[in-house]
């Protein structure tokens, strides 16, 4: 019996080890965790059970995460209450919020997901709990709201997290009244102006501060507020604070901080040099992290007496230099070490070998060239090699990995002259989760040795060479997988009928290869699906209904798709079920292409509950009937509709104008009649900077519009943002272009060839101010092209051939760079530069003032030139006909020039005769 009594107590005290262990790893104070057990065997006390229910009085709780708050109850037994077993005061109140819950709305069809967070007023009644040591309200919402300053008045105070609680305005300088303070979390709100920090110093206990993303700029002398920081620090975070200075300013050489573990100053624009000396006596220091600056030049020879170092986090910066020379600089106990996105050179030196400890090397985004050395294949402790996006060449092999065992993340991709050449029988000591090889040389045959990683998260084998069946195995190997990426090779093989399998999935991107089969059953988890530029075949199943609910992005363009889309209900009314089950069909889809298939059918109703749809490409396909004006209601978050050459006809619907940010309109090739209303061309993205939010999951997808005569590829959400494009081109549409299309100011192509315009270019043509390509060809368009063209400055391609339009061609500013004159082939009445047809008349040019002057403007010039004329003559004449000796001088005079004349002409006639016969 006491043996065993020996071996509890001896358990307990390994347990009670293990978790000081733990503590001290993640710097977490043990003082600041109630050890206190939950009330359960006393009642609270009813002072301060009365200021709990104020608490909730004055609380915004939408949700009822307060409903165990009872008028009555034990509030020791409420939720995230807290109260000492021995006296029975409330000692901890933990409100943090980390659930979710669904509502469905019978109204909208819609399902929102909701934090379950508290928000409004923080009572003062909370004053009454005196014996309060912990206070956590993370991850809520008060509505932007000052953090209350009586919060500095609860003196026994040790643990305090306000952690993204939705504050703003100044932190209340009341909570340096805080001394016995050890945990401050002040992190991820929207505190900005912070004009001083004065009351940091008096927090003389605390040991964890952590104000990320606090806006600190408007501190008057920031540099001097870090030296008044307590030295009790063991951790600080000032990540993203704007402190905007030069690195050898701050005060860190000379600080106190002797204590201090983990440091964090990333993103905070420190630009210049990392002197030798910055970091002073921190002999304690074990994490370093300056991600995100701008610093420059080669970390100082004095980290490496930085001999506790086991983190450091110098990436996306603008360190150069020497990988090798770098090396040296490091504790050889570095664990992490962390480069990416800098500006070294060299190579791997081959003692890195000798850098046993490390567990994560990152030194992607670099310019590092040569091969991979063997020596990496040394690092038993490795777990992350991350090597992307550099200039390796050669070849790696199964010896680079010979003892890697604990490898679990591997990405060596965008090196595209590195080489992997493994036996096929291969099998690697190492079970992988992140395997980023796309853009190295894996082929031609697909590799068999990712047949052993069944532990896969992340694979990304894009563009790497492959030509080659996919294996029956590979699926059963990738059971576990959230992204997979094959695209870019020439991987064949029959998609299996359903994925739903993976059932972790996230991303599938199998673009660009020869897979064939039909559409597969998809895995309710996943969010993209790439099959674009396959040969899939078949119909878009009516499984996709159910199966789309979370799917932000669906690309099945350039298959051999046929049929109709499936009609999904859009109302579930009518159904008996949970309402948890029930999501409107793609309420989550942002970019859908269907283009260059054989689908048919009017215009999918699948698409009428996709209210944050930002890009529809139904282009190159057989749609027919008339475009449905639920479009310019429904999605009002499309910001690219394209539907080129298809068989929409009917009247385009001036709803679409209601689109505030449509982008690019693409309804050309089409047979769609009837006029151009003033009001369509009113779009809000087309008339001013609009507020376009950048939507990065249009890197995904290839936007094609043809501008200034050819298609063009924009493949990037910053260059898609950037481009504004109608084109109404190759339909039957009539009457004439508005004159408010002029208010488009910052469309940058405009095509409207291929129908059946009428009447005069507009004069408000010119109001285009960023317009780049223009083309009106192919109408019935007549009168005078208007001047106003030459003041499109931008202008680089323009179109106005085979119309009926007249008159002398504008010229001036950006028209006389477009010299090419098929530009106006096909308009017969048109004369001038840079068509060979000169105008009659006196040779000036239209912008000539002469031939803007009205008609008694012309007649009075005239007039005024004749008067002038006879004037001058009279001068003349008048003398020779009232003095006799000056007309005989004068008429003499004549007569011999006349003679002399006449004597030339004749001899040289005579010679010219004479040499024509003698050939």
């Amino acid at each position: 019996m006491a043996k065993a009594a020996r071996s509890s107590i001896q358990c307990c005290r390994i347990v009670l080890i293990m978790i000081w262990v733990l503590l001290a790893q993640y710097q977490i104070p043990i003082s600041s965790i109630s050890v206190e057990p939950k009330g359960g065997g006393r009642s609270c006390i009813e002072s301060e059970r009365e200021a709990l229910l104020s608490f909730k009085a004055s609380i915004e709780d939408p949700n009822d995460v307060l409903s165990s708050w009872q008028t009555g109850q034990n509030c020791c037994r409420w939720r995230g209450v807290v109260c000492s077993n021995r006296t029975g005061h409330v000692v901890k109140l933990d409100l943090h919020n980390n659930f979710t819950y669904m509502n469905y709305d019978y109204n909208t069809d819609m399902i929102n997901y909701k934090f379950r967070t508290l928000g409004g007023e923080i009572s003062p009644s909370l004053l009454a709990i005196e014996h309060l040591n912990y206070l956590n309200l993370s991850y809520n919402d008060f509505g932007q709201k000052r953090i209350p300053e009586f919060i500095g008045s609860f003196k026994n105070l040790k643990y305090l997290d306000l952690t993204d609680a939705g504050f703003g305005g100044s932190i209340p300088p009341q909570l340096g009244n805080l001394t016995k303070l050890l945990h401050l979390d002040l992190s991820s709100n929207s505190l900005e102006s912070v004009d001083y920090v004065d009351w940091l110093p008096h927090l003389s206990s605390l040991k964890y501060l952590d104000m990320t993303e606090v806006n600190l700029s408007a501190i008057v002398d920031g540099v001097h507020a870090m030296s008044m920081l307590p030295a009790s620090l063991r951790v600080l975070y000032l990540f993203d604070c704007n402190l905007n200075a030069t690195f050898s300013s701050l005060p860190l050489y000379s600080s106190n901080l002797t204590s201090l573990v983990s440091l964090g100053l990333g993103g905070n624009y420190f630009h210049g040099l990392i002197p030798d000396g910055l970091l002073g006596n921190m002999t304690s220091l074990e994490q370093l992290y300056l991600e995100g600056n701008d610093l420059i030049g080669m970390k100082p020879e004095t980290l490496k007496n930085l001999c506790n170092l086991k983190i450091l986090d110098l990436s996306w910066n603008q360190i150069s230099g020497d990988t090798a020379e770098l090396m040296k600089r490091l504790s050889p106990k570095i664990e992490e070490l962390y480069l990416s996105g800098n500006n070294l050179v060299g190579s791997l030196p081959n003692w890195v070998e000798h850098m046993t400890s490390l567990r994560y090397l990152d030194l992607s985004n670099n310019s590092l060239r040569g091969p991979i050395p063997f020596g990496i294949g040394k690092l038993t402790n490795l777990s992350g090699l991350y090597l992307s996006s550099n200039h390796f060449v050669g070849t790696i092999s199964e010896d680079h990995f010979a003892n890697l065992t604990k490898l679990e993340y591997l990405d060596l991709s965008d090196n595209s002259n590195l080489t992997m050449v493994v036996d096929p029988n291969w099998i690697p000591p190492f079970k992988l989760k992140y395997v980023g090889l796309s853009s190295c040389n894996l082929g031609p045959h697909f590799p068999t040795w990712i047949r052993s990683q069944t532990d896969m998260i992340d694979l990304a084998m894009a563009n790497s060479g492959i030509v080659d069946r996919l294996p029956d195995w590979f699926w059963n190997v990738i059971s576990s997988v959230e992204y997979l990426d094959l695209s870019l090779n020439q991987i064949s093989g029959v998609l299996p009928s359903t994925l739903e399998f993976l059932s972790a999935a996230n991303e599938i991107n199998l673009n660009s290869n020869q897979f064939h089969g039909g559409v597969p059953k998809l895995p309710t988890s996943l969010q993209v699906l790439d099959l674009s530029n396959n040969s899939i075949t078949g119909t878009i199943p009516l499984s996709m209904c159910n199966q789309v609910q979370s799917l932000g992005i669906l690309d099945l363009s350039h298959n051999r798709l046929s049929g109709q889309l499936p009609q999904c209900l859009t109302s579930r009314k009518s159904f008996r079920a949970d309402p948890s089950d029930l999501t409107p069909i793609g309420s989550e889809l942002s970019i859908v292409s269907f283009r260059n298939n054989s689908l048919s059918g009017e215009f999918p109703l699948f698409f009428r509950d996709c209210q944050y749809l930002n890009f529809l490409d139904l282009s190159y396909n057989k749609f027919y009937g008339s475009l449905p004006i639920w479009i310019g209601k429904r999605l009002p978050q499309l910001a690219f509709l394209l539907l080129r050459s298809n068989m929409f006809s009917g009247y385009i619907p001036i709803q679409l104008a209601k689109l505030d940010y449509l982008h690019v309109l693409d309804l050309a090739h089409n047979n769609l009649s009837g006029t151009i209303a003033p009001s369509f061309v009113n779009f809000t993205a087309m008339t001013t900077l609009s507020r376009y939010e950048r939507n990065y999951l249009l890197d995904f997808v290839i936007l094609l519009v043809v501008t200034k005569g050819q298609a063009l590829e924009y493949y990037t959400d910053k260059m898609m943002s950037l481009l504004l494009s109608l084109d109404l081109s190759s339909n039957y549409l009539s009457g004439t272009i508005p004159q408010e299309i002029g208010g488009l100011a910052t469309l940058k192509n405009l095509n409207l060839s291929g129908n059946r315009l009428t009447g005069d270019i507009p004069e408000t043509i010119g109001g285009l101010q960023s317009l780049e390509s223009l083309d009106l060809s192919n109408n019935e368009l007549y009168g005078e092209i208007p001047p106003t063209l030459s003041a499109l400055t931008f202008l680089s391609y323009l179109n106005l051939s085979y119309n009926n339009l007249t008159g002398r061609i504008p010229s001036g500013q950006q028209l006389q760079t477009l010299d090419d004159p098929s530009i106006y082939e096909g308009n017969n009445d048109l004369c001038g530069p840079p068509i060979s047809k000169n105008c009659s008349g006196d040779g000036t040019t239209l912008n000539d003032p002469l031939e803007r002057e009205d008609g008694n403007e012309m007649s009075s010039f005239y007039l005024s030139m004749g008067l002038g004329f006879a004037v001058r003559l009279w001068v003349v004449i008048g003398p020779l006909l009232f003095k006799r000796t000056w007309s005989a001088a004068y008429f003499l005079f004549i007569d011999n020039t006349c003679d002399k004349i006449y004597v030339f002409m004749v001899l040289n006639w005579a010679r010219l005769i004479a040499n024509i016969k003698k050939k």
